[in-house]
């Protein structure tokens, strides 16, 4: 039976129509505004009795999914002069300018071009006008797309020239000046074609007919030696592990457009792909480790493998599944993800494992919840927790309590209106802290002294649910108030959350892993993507890189990280033959990723 669609009706509204209905004088408006509170509690009752349903995912069936977000409202003409804050209140401390128009700057998304056709006219700088070929700045038509020709770095540049005319020429206008370059005119055409595109060679054979030789003509020269280009692996990795698509609804594509690719194909080709860059995954672990700040946490995996574990007879101590997110900041981001029974806190304590001993402790940012503890570190880190999750318990209870749960997040978003000016002044770690320190402690001080003023007195109970968000924010007071001690010390945790995105988008298309090898291939390459993402890397081109050098990356992977490896390629412009001896299948932890022979 489908999910039935969220009903909002007052209680008095309820019991009128139950009177009408004893009576028998419902009219046809009331009958339907009966039909689905009817339908309703029959979903509701086959559901309890045949499922197994949590109470959150009831209730945003029943009442729908809530946001922590206000309603938006019309933007108000901006005053001049004013260099305040245009920070929003909200939980997740957006401060960034609205999306306006670009602007196509030289740009021509899709069809309906409004560039003059070749061998047109367009007007001279002067003013003049006349049947002439060239082009000129002036009245420059403009592209309606909504992105500028330079935001397609990855796009392939082909240079039209001029058929008629050449850089010296004499003006065919006024016959007296000549003509020289410009900057060119720039127009972007997309296509479009399958994930997989297979070319089909047809070699010719001839045979003697005396001797009965065979003779094979040759494969072009510019072919790939290999049946499964470096681009098609690369690009599967992509689509499965970034877009999220099953590798069974790519199979399914290809076989719509008459060129299969076996879903198991494709598991070799993308393991292939993390074969070659599993080396650079665990020299990003030490990098990480010794970086200024880390964001944590972690969320639900499915391994098939582990599931089956938990079904034995006696079943493991821990049957938990997760994956977790460490997301390191300094001098360049690095994003890693580990899939398996350890909970994010023995996650990050592996990794400090690896850190420097001299350096100051890490500042460590999460949600504050005891499973995200580094138990055996916990002395190189300074504890940082999330205000939005703080605020996420009273945007939850605000229809019971409004005006306690308005004051609280009105301070919080405050605190974000502040956070955004910083910001857009672009204050360095320094200067942030001391304007915080100047505008932000009063707010929070207050906010605190009620808060126990309010249990103090007795007007808040303390085991009802505003006294549990009350008590959630003063037993973390001081992680959540860090930013105003330390130097660049953020506000929340939004950048792991973040993060999740694409193992959640992952988890809901392709639902499980088959195992702990899976998985980490998983790992290896999710890592990789994100941590491209955030060094502004196209991370086709970074793993196509990992696999033509396959050899030197073993050798030296830190000098394959995102943000360096176009430098090595320039200084090592050969290919380097990818000879390295493939792994061991079950050796993960010495060799790597094992693949097929």
């Amino acid at each position: 039976m489908k999910d039935p669609e969220p009903i909002e009706i007052e209680e008095a509204e309820v019991e009128e129509l139950i009177g009408k209905a004893k009576e028998g004088r419902l009219d046809v408006a009331e009958q339907k505004r009966l039909v689905p509170l009817l339908k309703t509690l029959v979903w509701l009752e086959r559901t309890l009795l045949e499922t197994r349903i949590s109470l959150s995912k009831l209730r945003r069936i029943l009442f729908g999914k809530k946001t922590e977000k206000d309603p938006r409202k019309p933007k108000d003409p901006p005053p001049g002069g004013d260099g305040g804050a245009k920070g929003s209140d909200e939980g997740s401390g957006s401060s960034d300018p609205p999306e306006g128009d670009d602007g196509a700057k030289g740009s021509d998304e899709g069809s309906g071009s409004n560039d003059p056709p070749a061998g047109t006219t367009e007007p001279a700088p002067g003013g003049q006008q006349g049947k002439q070929s060239g082009t000129s700045d002036a009245n420059k038509p403009r592209g309606h797309g909504r992105r500028a020709a330079a935001d397609y770095p990855g796009a392939e540049t082909v240079f039209c020239s001029h058929d008629q005319y050449q850089p010296g020429d004499r003006c065919p206008l006024c016959e007296r000046g000549r003509l020289y370059r410009v900057t060119p005119l720039v127009r972007l055409r997309f296509t479009g074609q399958p994930l997989a595109l297979v070319k089909r060679f047809e070699l010719e054979r001839l045979r003697c007919a005396t001797c009965g030789a065979l003779w094979v003509a040759s494969m072009p020269s510019q072919t790939s030696p290999e049946t499964y280009d470096v681009s098609l692996k690369v690009n599967l990795a992509l689509a499965h592990y970034h877009l999220g698509l099953p590798f069974k609804r790519i199979e399914s594509f290809q076989n719509l457009m008459g060129m299969p690719l076996p879903d198991a194909t494709q598991w070799d080709l993308v393991e292939q792909v993390a074969d070659s860059a599993y080396p650079v995954y665990d020299y990003l672990k030490k990098l990480g480790a010794n970086q200024p700040l880390v964001y944590q946490d972690d969320t639900g995996a499915r391994l098939l493998s582990l599931i089956r574990e938990n079904g034995a007879d006696p079943p493991p101590k821990r049957k938990g599944m997760y994956t977790t997110v460490l997301l390191f900041a300094g001098e360049h981001s690095i994003c890693l993800y580990f899939t398996g029974r350890r909970h994010a806190g023995e996650n990050l304590d592996a990794i400090l494992g690896l850190r420097d001993p001299d350096l100051p402790p890490i500042q460590w940012m999460s949600d504050g919840l005891a499973a995200n503890t580094p138990k055996q570190h916990k002395e190189q880190t300074i504890d940082l927790n999330c205000i939005v999750h703080g605020r996420r318990k009273f945007v939850e209870i605000e229809e019971y309590f409004p005006d306690e749960c308005t004051r609280v997040i009105n301070a919080i978003g405050t605190i974000y209106k502040h956070e955004a000016h910083c910001r857009e002044e672009k204050l360095t770690p320094l200067e942030r802290l001391a304007y915080h320190q100047e505008h932000s402690r009063v707010v929070m001080d207050e906010l605190k002294a009620w808060m126990e003023q309010q249990l103090e007195d007795r007007c808040v109970e303390p085991n009802s649910r505003l006294g549990g968000a009350f008590d959630y924010l003063l037993k973390r007071w001081d992680a959540l108030t860090r930013f105003l001690e330390i130097p660049g010390a953020p506000l929340d945790n939004n950048l792991a959350e973040q993060a999740f995105k694409m193992i959640v988008r992952l988890r809901k298309n392709s639902l499980f892993y088959a195992n702990e090898h899976g998985a980490y291939v998983g790992d290896v390459l999710t890592s990789l993507i994100q941590t491209c993402r955030l060094a502004g890397i196209n991370p086709l081109d970074y793993l196509t890189a990992l696999m033509e050098n396959r050899s030197a990356v073993f050798a030296d992977p830190g000098a394959w990280l995102p943000w360096n490896y176009r430098d090595t390629l320039e200084n090592e412009p050969q290919v380097i033959p990818s000879g390295h001896s493939p792994p061991v299948l079950g050796q993960l932890d010495r060799l790597g990723v094992a693949v097929p022979q």
